[in-house]
């Protein structure tokens, strides 16, 4: 082995050690959107269920003013 091949060498496995290191950067950067993007499905999963939860809410209101419409219509 002459000194041209070891240099050679050195080059590629410092390359290897700096593309890995890139890679490994880049995968954590995918990670933290992955995290940022859950928590925000999370938030809008939230609020969809408060809504149909006030929308259930609303509705049963709704059945107890026809209800007791009935019932005062009823009742003269």
């Amino acid at each position: 082995m002459n000194p041209a091949d070891i240099g050679l060498t050195w080059k590629e496995v410092l390359y290897l050690t700096f593309m890995a290191g890139f890679v490994w950067f880049e995968l954590k950067a995918i990670r933290r959107d992955i995290a940022r993007l859950d928590k925000k499905v999370e938030k809008h999963n939230n609020f969809d269920r408060r809504i149909i939860r006030l929308e259930t809410l609303v509705e049963v209101k709704e059945h107890e003013q026809c209800q007791n419409s009935v019932t005062q219509a009823n009742n003269d």
